[in-house]
């Protein structure tokens, strides 16, 4: 009975989260004014779908003037090429998570009595809605994930606290058609995966996780890093790496056709550039944008009043200090968060536009959460372990922190929080406040982005 009572807790969590979500779209109503949802990133992610299914015509030629040059839009984005052929910047791979609903949209558009554009209220709608699908999925796997090795308590607490007390709120509602809720739940879904090819590395499972991986890079190429995760989990020692390494040998069937799988993902995109540009792989980043490698910001990327991801993310102070419970009774995850956390935070700082411009937070980090789940289960589930006084203190400073996360996401969304020029003045001249001062804006110190395209940063 007690085991019935238990599961019912986090499955209560995850269902609640995924309501509280659609219940959020739809009291912000942010979709009925579609320029506030298909905007900055978000258009070059989504021009696929209106340019096939509305234009019919991923070439863009209908978004040229009469002597053949681009005519401006809201809607297209795409980066003009010397033959001034136009190139969508961005790969395909979120127009392929939003296709579904897309259609659903197209279909109930003109029925409903909006244009059937591709830009009308449905459209946008069914967007977010995509997002807080694959959130709320990846929601459902994280939670199987957790509790295969934490209590139900545990499981539920940092459920609540990743979605609540992180920027994935944000990017799960009012600015839910970007990149990185629909990456959260292919992550997650990507560690379940793991977890289960190793028990049981069935056929089916191989071809799984290499479309998954597939889809991971397809919309945002440097999450290749992923593999990290596969390739080193349950890996405790340098005997076990060197059993790890034979295991591969051994499946080398099941490696290729999880490798043909990922590229299979790829093929789309491959046709695309090479009918628009001529070549199988192109990159469309042509305006200067690249990674400074020997230029890292970590210390900006980290704890900065611009974007600093433990300034205005705290609680995921508390995921970094769960490593060293994780080395201790959960070693098998220990060394493949350890090193992407690492790679991932040194790869991300050298970016020319390290604070990625208008977000909240660092919102490059936000698909990587549901691994950072596992090492802020490892601090809770020590945390509670406590003798009665250190866990209460414990308890205390754990709520608070996680209480300031979640305010930071109401200042944002206020503007109390500048998305891109945030000082320390600005800062604590917030603090403790949802709206901002009238010498607020006196503080702020916008970015030059054209300086940091040079690696002036």
């Amino acid at each position: 009975m007690k085991r019935k009572c238990n599961i019912s807790i986090s499955a209560v969590m995850v269902i609640l989260i995924a309501a509280l979500l659609v219940l959020k779209v739809f009291d912000i109503k942010i979709y009925r004014t579609p320029e506030k949802v298909i905007r900055w990133d978000v258009i070059n992610f989504y021009s696929y779908l209106p340019a096939a299914f509305i234009e019919h015509d991923l070439t863009l030629t209908f978004a040229k003037n009469d002597i053949g040059r681009y005519i401006c839009s809201d809607h297209y984005w795409p980066e003009i090429l010397p033959d001034s052929s136009m190139v969508i910047k961005t790969t395909m791979g979120l127009s392929m998570l939003y296709c579904p609903f897309f259609l659903i949209a197209n279909t109930l558009a003109e029925p409903l009595g909006y244009t059937p554009d591709g830009f009308s209220p449905p459209y946008t709608l069914s967007l977010i809605l995509a997002c807080v699908f694959w959130v709320a999925l990846g929601f459902v796997y994280l939670r199987k994930l957790l509790l295969r090795q934490f209590s139900e308590v545990v499981t539920t607490i940092v459920l609540a606290v990743t979605l609540f007390a992180t920027n994935l709120y944000w990017y799960s509602s009012y600015e839910a058609p970007y990149a990185h809720g629909f990456l959260f739940g292919l992550f997650c879904i990507f560690l379940w995966q793991t977890e289960r090819w190793h028990e049981k590395s069935s056929w089916w499972c191989t071809v799984a996780i290499g479309l998954n991986l597939g889809l991971i890079t397809l919309i945002r190429p440097t999450d290749a890093l992923v593999l990290l995760y596969f390739m080193l989990y349950d890996v405790t020692s340098w005997k076990r790496l060197k059993e790890k390494a034979n295991l591969y040998l051994q499946q080398w069937p099941k490696v290729i056709v999880m490798g043909l799988s990922a590229i299979v993902m790829w093929v789309p995109q491959i046709i695309y550039w090479h009918v628009v540009t001529g070549h199988l792989f192109f990159y469309s980043y042509t305006n200067n944008e690249r990674f400074f490698w020997t230029q890292p910001k970590i210390i900006e990327f980290l704890f900065s009043f611009r974007k600093g991801w433990l300034i205005y993310t705290p609680v995921m102070a508390f995921a970094i200090l769960g490593l060293i419970p994780l080395y201790k009774r959960h070693r098998s995850y220990f060394y493949p968060i350890l090193l992407f956390l690492v790679i991932n935070i040194y790869m991300l700082s050298c970016w020319w536009c390290w604070w990625f411009g208008g977000s909240f937070g660092q919102r490059s980090m936000v698909d990587c959460y549901g691994m950072l789940a596992i090492p802020m289960a490892a601090f809770v589930e020590w945390l509670l372990k406590r003798k009665t006084v250190p866990r209460i203190v414990l308890i205390v400073v754990f709520a608070a922190v996680s209480y300031l996360s979640f305010f930071h996401y109401r200042q944002y969304k206020h503007e109390a929080i500048h998305c891109a020029a945030m000082t320390k003045e600005a800062y604590f001249d917030s603090f403790g406040h949802t709206h901002p001062s009238d010498r607020f804006w006196e503080l702020l110190d916008e970015p030059n982005y054209e300086a940091a395209k040079q690696g002036i940063r």
